[in-house]
């Protein structure tokens, strides 16, 4: 992610700020979604975590663009943000036309449309876990999913005690908790 932080308004209400990713000084970066780049209607999208992976890879030239994706996929699966629709991912061209996955944005506890992940999993957008990860992981020779998932894991069980520390309605701390716990480990 981007560097982010909260603002608290004058009347006590707190936002989320963060810094744009497609600005360097007064310079714009070259920036294309994942929906341009592989000609996805994000509206009806057919993408999988595994096409990221493969664009990421080919744009990258590098298995290390494997690891991104796969880290984004699981926090999206077990942070329950169904939002993973193909305009959320976007590519950077450096001035020397060399491609990075740009930082992660639109990270949201989501149902989104009919409650599915908008980007299916290892071809699974329901009710997607641990197995269609490691699916995932194994067909891109990803040596330490394992290790990945649990840390991806172990940040969203802090959940409870973030959302309990930022005023957040019992209410919807229960309704965001009931689902996450909900996820197939």
């Amino acid at each position: 992610m981007s560097e982010c932080r909260l603002f608290e308004g004058k009347s006590g209400q707190v936002y989320f700020g963060t810094k744009r990713f497609d600005r360097k000084a007064d310079k714009r970066l070259h920036t294309h979604t994942a929906s341009g780049l592989m000609h996805d209607n994000f509206r009806m999208s057919t993408m999988d975590y595994g096409h990221l992976m493969d664009c990421a890879f080919r744009l990258e030239k590098h298995v290390k663009a494997y690891k991104k994706i796969f880290r984004l996929a699981a926090f999206n699966v077990y942070s329950h943000n169904r939002d993973d629709h193909s305009k959320n991912f976007s590519f950077l061209m450096n001035a020397k036309g060399e491609w990075q996955f740009a930082p992660a944005y639109d990270l949201t506890f989501s149902y989104s449309g009919y409650g599915f992940h908008s980007t299916t999993i290892a071809g699974e957008s329901r009710n997607p876990g641990r197995k269609e990860l490691i699916k995932l992981a194994t067909h891109f020779g990803l040596k330490n999913a394992g290790s990945i998932i649990e840390q991806v894991h172990d940040a969203i069980n802090q959940w409870g005690a973030i959302a309990s520390e930022r005023d957040m309605t019992r209410k919807t701390r229960n309704m965001i908790q009931s689902a996450m716990e909900k996820i197939r480990d």
